[in-house]
């Protein structure tokens, strides 16, 4: 009879704590989605400039972008176009402080929002993470080079300053299509995967209970799972990272120790490695996962340090 009311404290204790994991997780979702939707996160100032503009697609599509400055921009000034997250768009809540902030150091900020993203996404378009297959994988990709001709070709950007920043899918964009781009000076990759189709089968396929879980939301829809895996390895920087091409003072990589979707071990080490990039092309932080937490105004110090660099 002790056993069984152990077991039902003990049951009860197991339960509770999970219950209240899953409600901060969901609740946390909710109150960010709420801050986003009524811009509450931007950083607000006179001296920031946000303009919209459309970005035509070869395919007809249109995509949003977005142009960032400042009172310290000047006419004709060094430009980052930057690349959001699988999931995120441009000027969420893990990015728009990096908008913002760069423009604020005088440098012309440009982004846009994924198709199925942002404001790119269509009327009743199923969002990014339930539109993923194979073939629209591969169209994302393709929309990264248009996009730079976008940021290249605008009045205002010093086409001898450019910059480019991504930061997990965003990062395997830079480190993929733009990695050799000669009119690219500094390319910044923030948590970038390997090999994209490695992460995806080892963080949520053949992780915990949670991550599968997390794996099948996303993946639900897909009816060639194999398809779909297969063009995120071959979008990775592991099939574009040569050895007889030098990165010294042109990759600069940031990552978490503590990083649980894109693991730092199985990442940040062989891109580094791969790249042959030294320490000081690298910002390594013990904590802060995968969203930097506690961190991002350190990381954009460095950020800065090595654009002007």
């Amino acid at each position: 009879m002790d056993l069984l009311k152990i077991a039902i404290f003990l049951g009860g204790l197991i339960t509770g704590w999970i219950t209240t994991k899953i409600g901060r997780f969901l609740f946390r979702g909710i109150r960010i989605r709420l801050i986003e939707k009524r811009k509450k996160h931007w950083i607000q100032t006179v001296q920031i400039q946000r303009l919209e503009e459309k970005i035509a697609m070869d395919d007809g599509r249109t995509l949003q972008g977005y142009i960032y400055s400042s009172d310290t921009t000047s006419n004709t000034a060094p430009s980052i176009l930057f690349f959001h997250g699988l999931g995120g768009f441009a000027q969420d809540f893990n990015f728009e402080v990096f908008l913002s902030s760069l423009c604020l150091a005088g440098f012309r900020v440009f982004a846009y929002d994924f198709r199925a993203s942002g404001a790119s996404r269509l009327p009743n378009e199923p969002h990014i993470l339930h539109t993923l297959h194979g073939e629209f994988v591969q169209r994302v990709y393709k929309d990264v080079p248009q996009a730079f001709e976008w940021m290249y070709s605008h009045q205002g950007v010093d086409r001898n300053k450019i910059f480019v920043i991504g930061a997990s899918f965003g990062a395997t964009m830079v480190l993929t299509k733009l990695l050799h781009e000669s009119r690219i000076q500094k390319i910044i990759a923030i948590c970038a995967p390997y090999d994209a189709r490695i992460m995806f089968e080892r963080n949520f396929k053949k992780g915990n209970f949670v991550k599968r879980l997390r794996y099948k939301s996303i993946v639900r829809h897909i009816k060639d799972e194999e398809a779909f895996l297969d063009a995120f390895h071959q979008n990775s920087p592991i099939n574009y990272i040569t050895h007889d091409y030098s990165y010294i003072n042109r990759v600069f990589l940031a990552h978490c120790k503590d990083d649980d979707i894109v693991r730092f071990e199985t990442n940040f080490v062989p891109n580094k490695a791969k790249m042959n990039l030294p320490d000081d092309q690298c910002l390594i932080f013990d904590n802060g996962g995968h969203e930097f937490i506690g961190n991002k105004a350190p990381l954009l110090s460095r950020i800065l340090y090595w654009l002007q660099k």
